[in-house]
């Protein structure tokens, strides 16, 4: 068999319009391993040594991680390996990246990888092309969203800071005198 090799003249949008690029698109995704990869975020699928690239990565948000992205026959793949009821990749926490996403959240623009913004509770951090401030709005909305509707103690709530048990706040502490001047503390 001829080697195929899957650029922008095969994506799963050309074979939607091309009878000729659907027949060999489905041929590739007939033959296609999908596995849900070790970190449990990823689909690792593999169109076998005839096709290149072979081996290509998509993410829970369905996009690949090569340049056709979510308009790759590896998406369509996973999606058909989805239907045929294989296991589902995990979906992270909210505000929780452990790659870049695709496109930005708040707008839809391009992201970059921004290593200043990365942490391990938020895992990798990414800049978009459109403001710069939308990784950080984003991850309002996520503060905002794990709240709503919870009450938030406020500095004069007792219960939000106790005193440990048997502590009087509004006790009297008798006066001490210093043993060298005599004066009162």
């Amino acid at each position: 068999m001829p080697t195929t090799y899957l650029d922008a003249t095969l994506t799963a949008s050309k074979a939607r319009v091309s009878p000729e690029i659907r027949t060999i698109l489905t041929g590739l995704l007939k033959e296609a391993l999908v596995v849900v990869m070790n970190d449990q975020y990823h689909y690792r699928v593999d169109f076998g040594p005839d096709v290149q690239p072979q081996i290509h990565i998509v993410s829970w948000e369905l996009a690949c991680t090569c340049s056709q992205a979510e308009d790759c026959p590896a998406v369509t793949a996973v999606k058909k390996y989805l239907q045929d009821s294989g296991q589902s990749a995990e979906t992270p926490r909210p505000g929780y990246w452990p790659t870049i996403p695709h496109k930005c959240p708040v707008c839809g623009g391009r992201v970059h990888y921004n290593p200043q913004l990365s942490s391990k509770p938020r895992g990798l951090g990414w800049t978009c092309e459109n403001d710069k401030a939308h990784y950080w709005t984003h991850q309002g909305q996520v503060l905002a969203q794990a709240f709503k509707g919870k009450k938030v103690a406020s500095l004069d709530d007792a219960k939000a800071f106790p005193f440990p048990e048997g502590y009087d706040p509004n006790r009297e502490y008798p006066t001490t005198v210093c043993p060298h001047c005599g004066q009162p503390d």
